[in-house]
Protein backbone atom coordinates (compact mmCIF):
# COMPACT_ATOMS: atom_id res chain seq x y z
CA UNK A 1 0.00 0.00 0.00
CA UNK A 2 2.68 2.41 0.95
CA UNK A 3 4.24 1.87 -2.67
CA UNK A 4 0.38 2.83 -4.25
CA UNK A 5 0.79 5.99 -2.77
CA UNK A 6 4.24 7.06 -3.56
CA UNK A 7 4.39 10.66 -4.93
CA UNK A 8 5.54 10.70 -8.26
CA UNK A 9 8.22 12.87 -9.58
CA UNK A 10 6.42 14.71 -11.98
CA UNK A 11 6.21 18.62 -12.36
CA UNK A 12 9.05 18.58 -10.25
CA UNK A 13 9.36 22.02 -8.93
CA UNK A 14 12.88 22.58 -9.02
CA UNK A 15 13.52 26.37 -10.19
CA UNK A 16 15.01 28.87 -8.00
CA UNK A 17 16.62 26.17 -5.56
CA UNK A 18 20.21 27.01 -3.83
CA UNK A 19 20.64 23.91 -2.83
CA UNK A 20 19.03 21.16 -4.16
CA UNK A 21 20.88 18.31 -2.24
CA UNK A 22 20.94 18.20 1.32
CA UNK A 23 21.67 16.23 4.61
CA UNK A 24 19.33 16.53 7.15
CA UNK A 25 19.96 14.63 10.25
CA UNK A 26 16.82 13.06 12.71
CA UNK A 27 16.88 10.99 15.95
CA UNK A 28 15.22 6.93 15.96
CA UNK A 29 12.08 8.26 17.80
CA UNK A 30 8.07 7.80 15.94
CA UNK A 31 8.53 12.01 15.76
CA UNK A 32 10.86 11.64 13.28
CA UNK A 33 8.21 10.03 10.50
CA UNK A 34 7.11 13.59 8.83
CA UNK A 35 11.28 13.25 7.73
CA UNK A 36 11.13 9.73 6.40
CA UNK A 37 7.77 10.07 4.95
CA UNK A 38 9.14 12.91 2.76
CA UNK A 39 11.61 11.04 1.69
CA UNK A 40 10.33 7.58 1.17
CA UNK A 41 7.03 8.63 -0.27
CA UNK A 42 8.45 11.30 -2.75
CA UNK A 43 7.37 14.59 -1.24
CA UNK A 44 11.03 16.10 -1.47
CA UNK A 45 11.73 14.62 -4.66
CA UNK A 46 8.60 16.66 -5.80
CA UNK A 47 9.86 19.97 -4.34
CA UNK A 48 12.95 19.02 -6.18
CA UNK A 49 15.07 18.25 -3.26
CA UNK A 50 17.38 15.31 -2.80
CA UNK A 51 18.02 14.09 0.51
CA UNK A 52 20.31 12.15 2.78
CA UNK A 53 18.75 11.26 6.02
CA UNK A 54 21.53 10.46 8.63
CA UNK A 55 20.12 9.15 12.10
CA UNK A 56 21.94 10.44 14.83
CA UNK A 57 22.67 9.00 18.40
CA UNK A 58 22.28 11.98 20.77
CA UNK A 59 20.68 15.14 20.72
CA UNK A 60 24.21 17.11 21.42
CA UNK A 61 25.41 15.74 18.17
CA UNK A 62 22.75 16.45 16.20
CA UNK A 63 23.07 20.43 17.23
CA UNK A 64 26.85 20.44 16.60
CA UNK A 65 26.38 18.77 13.59
CA UNK A 66 24.27 21.88 12.47
CA UNK A 67 26.51 24.00 13.92
CA UNK A 68 29.13 23.00 12.47
CA UNK A 69 27.24 22.69 8.61
CA UNK A 70 27.51 18.41 8.16
CA UNK A 71 24.16 18.94 8.37
CA UNK A 72 22.05 21.12 6.68
CA UNK A 73 19.24 20.94 8.67
CA UNK A 74 17.53 18.69 11.58
CA UNK A 75 14.68 17.63 13.54
CA UNK A 76 15.69 19.32 17.15
CA UNK A 77 14.07 19.54 20.40
CA UNK A 78 12.66 23.44 20.25
CA UNK A 79 14.34 24.39 24.07
CA UNK A 80 17.57 23.28 22.29
CA UNK A 81 17.19 25.46 19.24
CA UNK A 82 16.57 28.70 21.83
CA UNK A 83 19.65 27.42 23.85
CA UNK A 84 22.25 27.25 21.37
CA UNK A 85 20.59 30.86 19.61
CA UNK A 86 21.06 32.18 23.67
CA UNK A 87 24.33 29.83 23.45
CA UNK A 88 23.26 28.55 26.82
CA UNK A 89 24.76 25.16 27.89
CA UNK A 90 27.03 25.20 24.48
CA UNK A 91 28.26 27.65 21.65
CA UNK A 92 26.20 30.34 20.19
CA UNK A 93 24.86 30.22 17.07
CA UNK A 94 22.11 32.31 15.71
CA UNK A 95 19.28 29.45 15.00
CA UNK A 96 15.73 29.40 13.47
CA UNK A 97 12.39 27.06 13.05
CA UNK A 98 9.88 27.90 10.17
CA UNK A 99 8.47 24.11 11.07
CA UNK A 100 7.16 22.42 13.98
CA UNK A 101 7.31 18.37 14.12
CA UNK A 102 3.83 17.74 15.83
CA UNK A 103 2.53 17.51 19.03
CA UNK A 104 2.49 14.97 22.02
CA UNK A 105 4.21 11.42 21.84
CA UNK A 106 6.07 11.67 24.83
CA UNK A 107 5.86 9.53 28.30
CA UNK A 108 6.99 8.92 31.95
CA UNK A 109 8.37 5.26 32.37
CA UNK A 110 9.18 3.81 35.57
CA UNK A 111 11.31 0.35 36.81
CA UNK A 112 9.30 -2.78 38.13
CA UNK A 113 10.97 -1.94 41.40
CA UNK A 114 9.47 1.46 41.63
CA UNK A 115 6.07 0.74 40.26
CA UNK A 116 5.84 -1.45 43.44
CA UNK A 117 6.92 1.05 45.68
CA UNK A 118 4.15 3.10 43.92
CA UNK A 119 2.00 0.15 44.13
CA UNK A 120 2.64 -0.16 48.09
CA UNK A 121 0.84 3.09 49.19
CA UNK A 122 -2.63 3.61 50.09
CA UNK A 123 -2.84 5.67 46.54
CA UNK A 124 -4.88 4.00 43.32
CA UNK A 125 -5.41 4.19 40.25
CA UNK A 126 -2.55 5.78 39.27
CA UNK A 127 -1.60 5.08 35.76
CA UNK A 128 -2.20 7.38 33.48
CA UNK A 129 -3.98 10.08 36.23
CA UNK A 130 -1.39 13.01 37.02
CA UNK A 131 -2.16 13.85 39.72
CA UNK A 132 -2.72 10.58 41.68
CA UNK A 133 0.40 9.22 40.07
CA UNK A 134 2.23 12.72 41.41
CA UNK A 135 0.73 12.10 45.34
CA UNK A 136 1.94 8.49 45.15
CA UNK A 137 5.56 9.33 43.72
CA UNK A 138 5.61 12.62 46.24
CA UNK A 139 5.22 9.84 48.98
CA UNK A 140 7.28 7.34 48.31
CA UNK A 141 10.23 9.85 47.83
CA UNK A 142 8.98 11.06 51.21
CA UNK A 143 9.17 6.93 52.57
CA UNK A 144 12.46 7.14 51.47
CA UNK A 145 14.14 10.34 52.60
CA UNK A 146 12.99 8.45 55.94
CA UNK A 147 14.20 5.36 55.29
CA UNK A 148 17.86 6.88 53.97
CA UNK A 149 17.13 4.81 50.83
CA UNK A 150 19.08 5.86 47.50
CA UNK A 151 17.89 9.20 45.49
CA UNK A 152 15.72 8.56 42.96
CA UNK A 153 17.47 8.99 39.25
CA UNK A 154 15.09 9.65 36.22
CA UNK A 155 16.58 9.68 32.66
CA UNK A 156 16.09 13.05 30.55
CA UNK A 157 16.79 13.50 26.44
CA UNK A 158 18.75 16.30 27.34
CA UNK A 159 18.79 19.27 29.31
CA UNK A 160 16.43 21.69 27.21
CA UNK A 161 13.96 19.90 25.91
CA UNK A 162 10.00 19.50 26.87
CA UNK A 163 10.95 16.35 28.42
CA UNK A 164 13.24 18.05 31.14
CA UNK A 165 10.82 21.19 31.62
CA UNK A 166 7.14 18.80 32.09
CA UNK A 167 8.81 16.78 34.10
CA UNK A 168 10.33 19.47 36.08
CA UNK A 169 6.80 21.36 36.25
CA UNK A 170 4.86 18.53 37.12
CA UNK A 171 7.27 17.34 40.33
CA UNK A 172 7.34 21.11 41.39
CA UNK A 173 3.34 21.30 41.39
CA UNK A 174 3.58 18.92 44.07
CA UNK A 175 6.59 20.66 46.19
CA UNK A 176 9.05 17.94 44.79
CA UNK A 177 12.57 20.21 44.34
CA UNK A 178 13.86 18.38 40.55
CA UNK A 179 16.95 19.40 41.88
CA UNK A 180 17.45 18.07 44.85
CA UNK A 181 14.42 15.35 45.86
CA UNK A 182 15.62 13.22 42.49
CA UNK A 183 18.23 12.87 40.65
CA UNK A 184 18.04 13.96 36.59
CA UNK A 185 20.55 12.46 34.26
CA UNK A 186 20.83 12.51 30.73
CA UNK A 187 20.45 9.83 28.25
CA UNK A 188 20.25 8.90 24.51
CA UNK A 189 16.28 7.76 23.91
CA UNK A 190 17.57 4.34 22.40
CA UNK A 191 20.00 3.45 25.28
CA UNK A 192 16.80 4.59 27.73
CA UNK A 193 15.64 0.89 27.89
CA UNK A 194 18.82 -0.52 28.64
CA UNK A 195 19.52 1.45 31.54
CA UNK A 196 16.56 0.97 33.13
CA UNK A 197 16.53 -2.85 32.66
CA UNK A 198 20.33 -2.66 34.08
CA UNK A 199 18.79 -0.48 36.87
CA UNK A 200 21.47 2.60 36.46
CA UNK A 201 17.82 4.62 36.49
CA UNK A 202 14.32 4.28 38.00
CA UNK A 203 12.50 6.06 35.06
CA UNK A 204 12.70 7.90 32.29
CA UNK A 205 10.47 10.61 30.30
CA UNK A 206 11.15 10.21 26.92
CA UNK A 207 9.69 10.24 23.30
CA UNK A 208 8.28 7.01 21.59
CA UNK A 209 8.64 4.23 20.90
CA UNK A 210 10.91 3.68 23.81
CA UNK A 211 8.21 3.50 26.81
CA UNK A 212 6.45 0.80 24.83
CA UNK A 213 9.24 -1.23 23.80
CA UNK A 214 10.35 -0.82 28.04
CA UNK A 215 6.59 -2.17 28.69
CA UNK A 216 6.86 -5.44 26.10
CA UNK A 217 10.10 -6.10 27.54
CA UNK A 218 9.09 -6.23 30.64
CA UNK A 219 11.37 -4.03 32.61
CA UNK A 220 8.91 -1.28 33.68
CA UNK A 221 5.62 0.18 33.15
CA UNK A 222 4.69 3.81 31.80
CA UNK A 223 3.39 6.11 34.87
CA UNK A 224 1.80 8.87 32.93
CA UNK A 225 2.04 9.60 29.01
CA UNK A 226 2.73 13.05 27.60
CA UNK A 227 -0.80 13.89 27.21
CA UNK A 228 -2.15 12.70 30.76
CA UNK A 229 0.12 15.95 31.96
CA UNK A 230 -0.13 18.50 28.75
CA UNK A 231 -2.28 18.16 26.28
CA UNK A 232 -0.97 18.59 22.62
CA UNK A 233 2.55 19.65 24.11
CA UNK A 234 5.14 20.82 21.74
CA UNK A 235 8.14 19.35 21.12
CA UNK A 236 10.13 18.81 17.79
CA UNK A 237 10.69 21.63 14.95
CA UNK A 238 12.75 21.30 12.14
CA UNK A 239 15.97 23.24 12.88
CA UNK A 240 18.93 25.19 10.62
CA UNK A 241 20.97 28.04 11.32
CA UNK A 242 20.07 31.73 10.88
CA UNK A 243 21.93 31.92 8.25
CA UNK A 244 21.55 28.47 6.72
CA UNK A 245 18.32 29.75 6.24
CA UNK A 246 19.09 33.25 4.78
CA UNK A 247 21.26 31.98 2.63
CA UNK A 248 18.86 29.05 1.35
CA UNK A 249 15.03 30.57 1.26
CA UNK A 250 13.45 28.74 -1.43
CA UNK A 251 15.44 25.72 -0.80
CA UNK A 252 13.87 25.78 2.89
CA UNK A 253 10.17 26.49 1.65
CA UNK A 254 10.19 23.25 -0.35
CA UNK A 255 10.99 21.57 2.81
CA UNK A 256 8.08 22.67 4.40
CA UNK A 257 5.86 22.70 1.57
CA UNK A 258 7.62 18.87 1.72
CA UNK A 259 7.45 18.19 5.45
CA UNK A 260 3.76 19.18 5.48
CA UNK A 261 2.56 17.05 2.84
CA UNK A 262 4.39 14.39 4.91
CA UNK A 263 2.72 15.17 8.35
CA UNK A 264 -1.03 15.12 6.61
CA UNK A 265 -0.11 11.66 5.00
CA UNK A 266 1.42 10.51 8.52
CA UNK A 267 -1.64 11.59 10.43
CA UNK A 268 -3.94 10.17 7.57
CA UNK A 269 -2.02 6.98 6.99
CA UNK A 270 -1.22 5.52 10.78
CA UNK A 271 -1.15 1.53 9.75
CA UNK A 272 1.37 2.40 6.43
CA UNK A 273 3.33 5.25 8.71
CA UNK A 274 4.25 2.70 11.25
CA UNK A 275 5.30 -0.27 8.92
CA UNK A 276 7.42 2.28 7.25
CA UNK A 277 8.44 3.90 10.76
CA UNK A 278 9.41 0.26 12.13
CA UNK A 279 11.45 -0.60 9.14
CA UNK A 280 13.97 2.70 9.36
CA UNK A 281 14.42 2.79 13.39
CA UNK A 282 14.69 -1.56 13.27
CA UNK A 283 12.07 -2.27 15.30
CA UNK A 284 8.99 -4.31 15.21
CA UNK A 285 5.71 -3.15 13.77
CA UNK A 286 3.96 -3.62 17.04
CA UNK A 287 6.99 -1.40 18.83
CA UNK A 288 5.55 1.67 17.41
CA UNK A 289 2.00 0.80 16.62
CA UNK A 290 0.28 2.13 19.98
CA UNK A 291 1.52 5.51 19.94
CA UNK A 292 0.57 6.34 16.53
CA UNK A 293 -2.99 4.04 16.79
CA UNK A 294 -3.68 5.75 20.41
CA UNK A 295 -4.09 1.94 21.26
CA UNK A 296 -1.55 2.83 24.01
CA UNK A 297 -0.71 0.19 27.06
CA UNK A 298 0.81 1.11 30.46
CA UNK A 299 1.50 -2.08 31.57
CA UNK A 300 2.36 -5.64 30.37
CA UNK A 301 -0.28 -7.67 30.24
CA UNK A 302 -2.91 -4.83 30.89
CA UNK A 303 -5.43 -4.25 28.59
CA UNK A 304 -4.88 -0.64 25.94
CA UNK A 305 -6.16 2.60 27.00
CA UNK A 306 -7.15 4.68 23.97
CA UNK A 307 -5.46 7.92 24.52
CA UNK A 308 -6.37 10.62 22.37
CA UNK A 309 -3.66 12.40 19.88
CA UNK A 310 -0.85 10.40 21.63
CA UNK A 311 0.87 11.82 18.37
CA UNK A 312 -0.28 14.38 16.17
CA UNK A 313 1.73 14.80 13.02
CA UNK A 314 -0.48 17.73 11.36
CA UNK A 315 -4.12 18.48 12.52
CA UNK A 316 -4.77 21.19 15.06
CA UNK A 317 -2.38 23.34 13.31
CA UNK A 318 0.73 21.08 15.06
CA UNK A 319 2.85 22.27 12.39
CA UNK A 320 2.35 25.78 12.79
CA UNK A 321 6.14 27.26 14.34
CA UNK A 322 3.74 28.94 17.60
CA UNK A 323 5.74 31.48 19.22
CA UNK A 324 4.06 31.05 22.52
CA UNK A 325 5.35 27.59 23.00
CA UNK A 326 8.71 29.21 22.31
CA UNK A 327 7.72 31.83 25.44
CA UNK A 328 7.14 29.04 27.47
CA UNK A 329 10.70 27.43 26.97
CA UNK A 330 11.63 30.51 27.63
CA UNK A 331 10.51 30.79 30.88
CA UNK A 332 11.30 27.72 32.18
CA UNK A 333 14.73 28.11 31.05
CA UNK A 334 14.58 31.36 33.62
CA UNK A 335 12.65 29.35 35.98
CA UNK A 336 15.46 27.20 36.65
CA UNK A 337 18.25 29.56 36.18
CA UNK A 338 19.56 28.62 32.93
CA UNK A 339 18.77 31.87 31.24
CA UNK A 340 18.50 35.53 32.94
CA UNK A 341 15.56 36.90 33.89
CA UNK A 342 16.16 40.53 32.14
CA UNK A 343 16.04 38.96 28.54
CA UNK A 344 13.76 40.52 25.65
CA UNK A 345 11.66 37.05 25.26
CA UNK A 346 9.92 38.57 22.63
CA UNK A 347 12.46 39.28 20.55
CA UNK A 348 14.14 36.30 21.05
CA UNK A 349 11.28 34.08 20.56
CA UNK A 350 10.42 36.48 16.92
CA UNK A 351 14.28 35.81 16.17
CA UNK A 352 14.22 31.96 15.99
CA UNK A 353 10.29 31.39 15.10
CA UNK A 354 9.66 32.12 11.86
CA UNK A 355 6.36 32.10 11.18
CA UNK A 356 6.56 34.73 8.23
CA UNK A 357 8.30 31.88 6.12
CA UNK A 358 6.06 29.15 7.38
CA UNK A 359 2.87 31.22 6.19
CA UNK A 360 4.89 32.22 2.70
CA UNK A 361 5.93 28.49 2.01
CA UNK A 362 1.79 27.18 3.12
CA UNK A 363 0.01 30.58 1.58
CA UNK A 364 -2.31 27.70 -0.06
CA UNK A 365 -2.92 25.98 3.42
CA UNK A 366 -5.47 26.98 5.96
CA UNK A 367 -3.17 29.05 8.27
CA UNK A 368 -4.06 30.64 12.00
CA UNK A 369 -4.81 34.49 11.70
CA UNK A 370 -1.87 36.46 12.42
CA UNK A 371 -3.91 37.71 15.50
CA UNK A 372 -4.56 34.78 17.07
CA UNK A 373 -2.64 33.77 20.17
CA UNK A 374 -2.16 30.35 21.37
CA UNK A 375 -3.74 29.94 25.24
CA UNK A 376 -2.43 26.52 27.24
CA UNK A 377 -4.18 26.70 30.19
CA UNK A 378 -7.35 25.60 29.58
CA UNK A 379 -8.86 21.99 29.75
CA UNK A 380 -11.40 21.85 26.96
CA UNK A 381 -11.03 21.88 23.34
CA UNK A 382 -11.16 25.64 21.48
CA UNK A 383 -11.91 26.48 18.29
CA UNK A 384 -10.16 28.50 15.54
CA UNK A 385 -11.78 29.58 12.55
CA UNK A 386 -13.82 26.92 12.63
CA UNK A 387 -11.48 24.43 12.22
CA UNK A 388 -11.08 22.56 15.88
CA UNK A 389 -8.36 22.79 17.70
CA UNK A 390 -7.25 20.16 20.35
CA UNK A 391 -7.70 20.28 24.03
CA UNK A 392 -4.08 22.26 25.19
CA UNK A 393 -3.09 22.86 28.99
CA UNK A 394 -1.99 21.02 32.30
CA UNK A 395 -3.75 18.14 33.57
CA UNK A 396 -1.85 18.39 37.06
CA UNK A 397 -2.50 21.70 38.42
Amino acid sequence: MIEQQAMTKNNVATSGLEQPNLKIGYMPLSDSLPLLVADEMGFFAREGLSVELQQEVSWANIRDKVLVGHLDAAQMLAPMLLATHLGIGGLRKPMQTAFAMGLNGNAFTISNNLAAELAATDIRDISGNAKQALDALKTVISQRKTENKPTLIFAIVFPFSIHNFLLRDWLASAGINPDSDVQLVVLPPSQMVDHLALQHIDGFFAGAPWNTVAIQRGVGECLVSGPDLWSNAPDKVLGTTQQWANDNPNTLNSMIRALYQACAWADANRDDAAKLLAKHIHLPVDAVQPALSGKFVYRKRQPATQVDDMLVFNRYHANYPWPEHGQWFLSQMQRWSWAADNLDNDAIVNECYATATYRAALADQALPPTSHQLRFDIQQAWELDDTAMGATGFKYR
